[in-house]
């Protein structure tokens, strides 16, 4: 079975990751706050800035309309944790050899 993915997507796709690696930059920047320490904070958080910062992203750099800019945000809150998560196993594999 053959996929066919559009230029749309994939566009989307490269730009999302774009957005998530500014979003875990910033969660991480945040993260030093005391009152963030609970992951159901973090969550929150992040799903703020993947759609604050997704959205204005899409459209002011890329020239994109809401509705892509809405999946782009979907995306980055996907990948952002994602990429933490395998960042911070990648560091606690290295700290164990």
């Amino acid at each position: 079975m053959e996929i066919n993915l559009t230029d749309s997507f994939l566009n989307c796709l490269m730009i999302s990751m774009i957005v998530s690696v500014v979003v875990m930059a910033l969660i991480e920047k945040f993260k030093t706050i005391d009152f963030l320490k609970n992951n159901n904070h973090i969550f929150l958080l992040n799903l703020i800035f993947s759609f604050v910062i997704g959205i204005n992203f899409s459209i002011i750099f890329y020239n994109m309309n809401i509705n892509e800019g809405i999946w782009i945000s979907i995306f980055s809150f996907i990948g952002a944790p994602s990429i933490y998560d395998g960042i911070k196993k990648i560091k606690n594999n290295k700290n164990n050899t």
